[in-house]
């Protein structure tokens, strides 16, 4: 058991692949110092800022010479540096550059370079859908718009044999014009490809849910699956859409956080979805709340 992850579940929450996505739609350079230490360029692509930094990856802003535009390139790099980790992460890179949906961030280009993994998509500047939600007060029919686009992008993804593993508000990005687009399947897995499966071992006993990359995803808006580190599917994704609709409806999450001195804050997590949803704080758009309360059942 790594300290790193024995912290990250002391302190409440799992490791992720990378947290990189809500800066993709912030084009100020936000780090000088990891920019003078980083590439000049990547492949053809010239460094020209750095739009943010995750756990293991960093997004630059670049410049496409041949075609003479300017980019976001997310620099994946996997804790695990066998050649088939590599392998498997330009596997769904390519995987996620097949997709084509206006609803999904497209995906212009992946390689390899220096041991890690580049992706080219465009720079949003619209911000986050989580932004936009807490930008003033907005209307229930605007936020099912805007979840329902989003809701498309997932449905092409599962089409595809991709599995989000991450989906939350801060992981939808509005282009210039209000546009949705699902971004950042950094954690993605061809869906009959999972890294792990225990499912012979307690998944929640102590010790299994810290092993490094055995639990992916950002804890409150994982489904129960997921939290026992079970193989999972498009369900688990529609769990996490029903907790960011409902948090984007009723301005709060449907379960409630762990208190923080929890000695098990993922099995108390799971113990809170057992127990069903809180109730909304008012009775807006009930035949909604009653779709999301199924979507949010702790079996799959």
């Amino acid at each position: 058991m790594s300290f790193a992850a024995d912290q990250a579940i002391q302190d409440g929450e799992a490791k992720t692949v990378e947290d990189t996505t809500q800066t993709l739609s912030t084009p100020n350079e936000v780090d000088g110092a990891r920019l003078a230490s980083g590439p000049s360029s990547v492949g053809r692509y010239q460094i020209r800022g750095v739009l943010g930094a995750g756990a293991m990856g960093v997004v630059y802003r670049a410049h496409d010479p041949y075609l003479g535009r300017t980019v976001a390139i997310k620099l994946v790099r996997d804790a695990r540096t066998s050649t088939s980790s590599q392998a498997r992460l330009l596997r769904e890179a390519q995987a996620m550059a097949r997709l084509r949906h206006p609803n999904v961030v497209p995906i212009f280009d992946v390689g390899q370079i220096d041991g890690a993994v580049f992706v080219a998509m465009p720079i949003l500047e619209g911000g986050t859908l989580k932004h936009w939600l807490c930008d003033g007060s907005r209307s229930f029919d605007a936020i099912l718009d805007r979840f329902i686009a989003a809701g498309r992008g997932l449905a092409a993804a599962h089409a595809a044999g991709l599995v989000h593993r991450d989906f939350k508000p801060d992981n939808v990005l509005l282009g210039s014009d209000g546009e949705i687009h699902v971004a950042d399947f950094g954690l993605a897995r061809l869906a009959n490809d999972d890294l792990v499966s225990n499912a012979s071992a307690d998944p929640l006993a102590p010790g299994t849910l810290t092993e490094t990359g055995a639990v992916l995803g950002t804890p409150p808006y994982m489904a129960p699956e997921q939290l026992h580190n079970e193989p999972i599917d498009a369900r688990a994704d529609q769990f996490s859409f029903c907790v960011a609709l409902w948090e984007g409806i009723y301005g709060t999450r449907p379960f409630p956080d762990p208190p923080s001195d929890a000695d098990r804050p993922l099995r108390a997590r799971f113990d809170a979805i057992a127990a069903g949803p809180l109730p909304p704080r008012h009775d807006h758009a009930p035949r909604i709340a009653r779709l999301l309360v199924r979507g949010l059942a702790v079996d799959p």
